[in-house]
């Protein structure tokens, strides 16, 4: 995908003024449920507001509220690295627990399977590295199509 390729893309859950922008407002920007595509029959545990994406990574601010859990998972494409931003979750990365807390940083790579459960209202931050590229295109994928924050 060419830079002008990459700008004119929608990305979801990301307001389209701010695509293939330097600076991104995104203290003024809203946060919207997600439901990813190996979830498809929940009512979606996270909202998300994507804060910049490149051709390889999205960066994007996640809520979950206390209790929310997702399924156990893993990304073929992508490896993650999050900053836990506020509260508390436990996280499951291959066959290791841990409690995370505000302040702390994990990761989970590529093909590892993966599951979090709010035990407090939370929010991360997590950078989604996609070392082939098409970053955008995934991510849309993963996250079904373009809701942008309009």
């Amino acid at each position: 995908m060419t830079n002008a390729d990459f700008i004119a893309n929608a990305i979801a859950f990301m307001h389209p003024d701010d695509c293939g922008q330097l600076f991104v407002p995104s203290s003024t920007r809203e946060s919207m449920p997600l439901v990813p595509n190996y979830s498809l029959d929940e009512d979606g545990v996270d909202s998300v507001k994507v804060l910049m994406a490149t051709p390889n990574l999205i960066v994007f601010e996640a809520f979950r509220p206390k209790g929310a859990i997702d399924r156990m998972h893993m990304h073929a494409d992508h490896h993650a690295v999050v900053y836990q931003k506020m509260g508390r979750v436990r996280m499951m990365i291959d066959a290791e627990t841990y409690i995370v807390e505000a302040g702390d940083t994990y990761r989970h790579p590529m093909g590892v399977k993966h599951q979090h459960e709010a035990l407090l209202d939370s929010i991360r931050i997590e950078i989604k590295y996609y070392p082939d590229g098409n970053a955008v295109e995934s991510w849309n994928a993963l996250v079904g199509g373009a809701h942008t924050g309009e």
